[in-house]
């Protein structure tokens, strides 16, 4: 009989889920098959029925002008063509698990976008918008810090195109701002699950 490389990896997903819980000192295990939630989790208070959503690594991030990279999961549709949804009732929260780091972390379901990208910890400061906003930073602070040095020599003394120098110096120009989140930001320890 073969598995589904896709059923593996879930699996896989839903076996740390349940370790990570269990070393943070609560009681953990898997769902029956057919259930709308993967983990039941019980925090000492009340049961929690977490839906276990897997990626085995970064994936590039689609129509963007620049190639990103983030751990996309696609979260709130199951079910065959996606057509089910995971309601309130079904689901309390899920667990985001990436097998390349073997990091998970943990959202409540009226949280929860139906797709998000997360980026990686590992490469911060290196994504296209944030070089922006740091480049940003640099040239104000230098135009702030020495006033009287002309575009062409900031330019110049920075190592970047004069034309950078330029856009960035406009009265109007403001850096483009990101919502982005990092997988960081979803690390969650046990007090997190004993507040729910």
């Amino acid at each position: 009989m073969r598995i589904s490389k896709e059923l593996q990896i879930g699996k896989v997903g839903e076996y740390l889920v349940c370790a990570d819980i269990i070393l943070k000192d609560m009681i953990a295990f898997p769902s029956e098959q057919g259930l709308p939630y993967d983990v039941l989790i019980d925090n000492g208070k009340k049961l929690l029925r977490c839906q276990v959503k897997t990626t085995s690594g970064l994936r590039e991030i689609p129509q963007r002008n620049k190639k990103s990279y983030a751990y996309i999961f696609n979260i709130k549709r199951c079910g065959k063509n996606n057509k089910k949804i995971y309601s309130l009732n079904e689901v309390d929260l899920f667990a985001l698990v990436c097998l390349d780091t073997k990091k998970i972390g943990y959202i409540l379901n009226k949280d929860m976008p139906s797709t998000i990208n997360i980026r990686d910890d590992r490469i911060k400061n290196l994504y296209h918008d944030e070089q922006g906003k740091i480049m940003f930073d640099v040239i104000k602070q230098y135009k702030d810090t020495y006033p009287e040095k002309t575009m062409t020599l900031i330019a110049k003394e920075l190592k970047i195109h004069v034309s950078e120098v330029s856009r960035i110096l406009k009265e109007a120009y403001k850096p483009y701002e990101t919502n982005a989140r990092y997988f960081s930001e979803f690390e969650r320890e046990r007090e997190w699950f004993m507040n729910l």
